[in-house]
């Protein structure tokens, strides 16, 4: 079952493995996620609302979607997948 998402895709890999990074991406595509979302980005203070923050936590990839962005800056989320590299 593909991903739904309708804003922005912020991968944080947590690696400077190349070709870790790479293969995550191909995973994510594989969850019909456009390569051209993905964005490499580790600033969570630029998410909003609809936005996916996914990270790598050893061994998958950590899928969460906003759904909350407070004034003071909290951003609230909640895991919606969970995929295996």
């Amino acid at each position: 079952m593909p991903i739904e998402y309708n804003g922005k895709i912020y991968f944080s890999p947590n690696s400077s493995d190349n070709a870790l990074v790479e293969k995550s991406k191909k995973r994510l595509v594989d969850e019909g996620i456009k390569p051209e979302d993905i964005e490499i980005n580790y600033n969570v203070q630029e998410l909003e609302v609809g936005d996916l923050f996914i990270n790598y936590d050893p061994p998958d990839l950590v899928v969460r979607k906003v759904y909350e962005k407070k004034s003071n800056g909290i951003i609230k989320m909640k895991s919606c997948a969970l995929i295996r590299i």
